[in-house]
């Protein structure tokens, strides 16, 4: 089934000084670390981006937020509005050890879910997750009603949630959710990277 790969690319980290998405791992950003897996599994590839000046160089279709400024939600709701197909995988630009594998198991699951969201620790990882576009009219009434809290917004779809045990089949949740979105994050991804990419 044709499937959208999304990549959210959010503006700049605080912690990190500069965007998230052109930490450099193995000698790459991570943005082209997660575009070189999405290559392999999705028909189309999207980048939300409200700096798409930024992002000229990866030839890939760049979406602004219609809501502009308003967090992930607004984010995953370009997404929503943007990607060519029903079907979407949505994943942040700082999370370079996702496992395509897990992904293709989310998306198999989507069905007639609006989402499937893997859940670590008791919290909810939606920059990681499988998205239907029925998801799209509680996104937009969340946005109007500015209603910004993400994993809040799960509570008003029909979400499968993914549990610790089902993710593990797939190795290990922690270096997979990985986020790279600090100094010593990025150096502590260098060093997993040697045994994941």
């Amino acid at each position: 089934m044709q499937t959208s790969g999304v990549i959210l690319a959010g503006g700049k980290s605080s912690r990190m000084k500069f965007n998230k998405a052109f930490a450099e791992i193995e000698g790459k950003p991570a943005v082209q670390i997660i575009i070189d897996k999405f290559r392999a599994c999705f028909q189309e590839i999207i980048i939300i981006s409200n700096e798409p000046e930024l992002f000229t160089g990866f030839h890939l279709p760049v979406y602004q937020d219609i809501y502009p400024y308003l967090g992930p939600v607004g984010g995953i709701h370009s997404a929503l509005v943007n990607a060519s197909y029903d079907r979407m995988f949505v994943l942040g630009c700082d999370m370079p050890f996702m496992d395509m594998g897990l992904v293709q198991y989310m998306l198999a699951r989507l069905d007639n879910h609006d989402s499937v969201v893997p859940e670590i620790n008791s919290f909810l990882q939606p920059l990681a997750a499988a998205y239907n576009r029925s998801c799209l009219p509680v996104f937009s009434d969340c946005l109007q009603n500015n209603k910004l809290k993400l994993v809040r917004i799960f509570s008003e779809l029909d979400a499968l949630v993914l549990k610790d045990d089902e993710l593990e089949m797939f190795g290990g949740i922690r270096e997979i959710f990985f986020n790279v979105n600090d100094p010593a994050a990025l150096a502590e991804a260098r060093n997993i990277a040697g045994r994941l990419l």
